[in-house]
C-alpha cells in the first residue's frame, strides 16, 4: 500500500515537472497549496480568469501524462 502510494506521488511530481512553468505554478498554488483563485492570480500577478485557464489546460495535461503512465 505505502509502495503503492510513493509511486503515486513519484508519478504526480513526473507529471507536475512536464507541465509548462506557469502552469505548473497554478496548479501547486491552487491544489498542493489551498490558494484560493484569487490568491493565486495575485501571487502569480495574473487576472482571475488567466490562472482559470492555466489551471483548466495544466490540470487536463496532467490527467493526460497521469493516463500516459498507468499501465
Amino acid at each position: 500500500m505505502r509502495a503503492e502510494r510513493n509511486e503515486q506521488l513519484l508519478a504526480l511530481a513526473s507529471a507536475l515537472d512536464r507541465l509548462s512553468p506557469d502552469q505548473r505554478t497554478a496548479v501547486e498554488l491552487r491544489h498542493l497549496r489551498g490558494g484560493s483563485l484569487e490568491e493565486v492570480a495575485r501571487q502569480m500577478d495574473r487576472s482571475k480568469p488567466a490562472v482559470a485557464k492555466l489551471l483548466l489546460r495544466g490540470m487536463q495535461r496532467l490527467r493526460e501524462l497521469l493516463n500516459e503512465s498507468t499501465p
